[in-house]
């Protein structure tokens, strides 16, 4: 049996980037860019006016100089067509480029005209206070030049981000693949949720949290249904799951006479890298690997059956693998790890280390957070309330309200 540690590091050195792709922008949030995106244009384009107002030379302001022929009107997506020259002007708008001579813009508000008045052929404009060259203006390239990095590889897409790409005209990007993932909880015991179950059946709730799971990593997530505890309905359903980029099973990885998932998996070329780690809940969990035709490789996961040991066994380990298929830099394919601050005395029990169901606590205290009441890993009401796992080290005594601990957020 392993450390979760050894487990990070074995999925991490095993697990490779799938090939990259290009898709358009309108579909781009949530990959991971596979190049590096470079901006082919300068931002602004040209010396640009911030404000609506009268472009001038700011010699002329501080000199004292109040009446201004004006010479033209320029709106945004206009050009000027006249050089702003001593005691010469032009109206100008938000966005629109300066004009030839000019180094900075009057508010229309330091004017004598209103937004919609029209143009008269000379302006008054009073400026109050200190008065300098680049006042309400912006220079060329002043917030990027061609050719300036602006996003990185490995940089995962955020909505706030395809402004800034369209921006550069990266209407279409190189990313990195999403994975196709196959899901096969398996058990006996099983019935479909739609089905009211008998007295030694329970309904199947891993495969339907699992796939939710998967589906916020991809759009390619294949229901296999129920595996029965046979090898030959066990067998038929894992060769088409193998078939894919992830297989995730449930149920039958543990020591039982019908656990058989390792003895199929292994009949099928899956090469176990680990079964077993030193966590709790999900200490069974199975991790192998098996080439496939093409050159790739399907990932294993064999994750215990009751639904909250899948769920850690998905919050730890699989979702380090999908980052890792999919390009996030190493530092951060770990789920994310909080620092907080136990609001009430807990006790774990055992040789492991446990991941607990709990929630953040206090809104005025952000980092306070408490341990939800819990019956185990069969138990899903807890996380109904649950925003995260809490992670408890081994210790013999209590965990004390204000101990450091650990938060993972979901």
């Amino acid at each position: 049996m392993i450390t979760v540690e050894e487990a990070y590091v074995a999925v991490e050195s095993t697990v490779s980037c799938l090939p990259s792709e290009t898709i358009g922008l309108s579909k781009a949030v949530g990959r991971v860019l596979a190049n590096d995106v470079h901006s082919d244009v300068d931002s602004p384009p040209h010396n640009k006016s911030v404000m609506d107002g009268f472009a001038v030379r700011a010699a002329d302001i501080s000199a004292g100089v109040t009446e201004f022929r004006v010479l033209e009107t320029i709106i945004a997506g206009g050009l000027p067509t006249a050089k702003v020259t001593q005691g010469t002007t032009s109206r100008i708008m938000t966005g629109a480029p300066l004009p030839d001579g000019a180094d900075s813009v009057v508010m229309i508000e330091m004017s004598n005209l209103g937004y919609t008045d029209p143009t008269p052929e000379t302006v008054t404009l009073n400026v109050e206070g200190r008065f300098s060259a680049g006042k309400h203006q912006m220079a060329r390239a002043g917030n990027f030049a061609s050719g300036d990095l602006i996003f990185k590889a490995n940089h995962r897409i955020r909505p706030v981000d395809i402004g800034l790409l369209a921006e550069v005209g990266a209407s279409n990007v190189v990313v990195w693949a999403q994975p196709t993932i196959a899901v096969l909880p398996t058990g006996d015991e099983l019935v479909d949720c739609s089905q009211s179950p008998a007295a030694s059946q329970i309904r199947n709730s891993n495969g339907p949290m699992i796939r939710a799971i998967a589906h916020q990593w991809t759009s390619s997530v294949t229901d296999l249904g129920i595996g029965v505890d046979e090898i030959a309905d066990l067998e038929s359903k894992i060769i088409t799951g193998l078939k894919h980029d992830v297989l995730i099973l449930t149920g039958g990885v543990s020591a039982g006479t019908k656990d058989l998932v390792p003895e199929v998996l292994a009949s099928q070329g899956v090469k176990t890298i680990f079964h077993k780690v030193k966590v709790k809940p999900g200490k069974p969990i199975f991790f192998g690997v098996a080439d496939r035709d093409g050159g790739r490789r399907c990932y294993v996961f064999g994750l215990p059956g009751n639904p909250v040991s899948s769920l850690v066994g998905m919050h730890l380990f699989v979702s380090t693998a999908v980052r890792m298929m999919t390009g996030v830099a190493k530092a951060a394919v770990r789920p994310v790890r909080l620092g907080a601050i136990l609001s009430r005395t807990h006790e774990t029990r055992g040789n492991r280390p446990t991941y607990w169901p709990g929630r953040k606590c206090d809104v005025a205290d952000p980092r306070l957070v408490k341990a939800l009441r819990w019956n185990g890993s069969s138990d899903l009401l807890s996380l109904r309330e649950a925003e995260g796992l809490i992670y408890f080290s081994v210790r013999e005594s209590p965990h004390e309200a204000g101990a450091k601990v650990e938060f993972l957020p979901f």
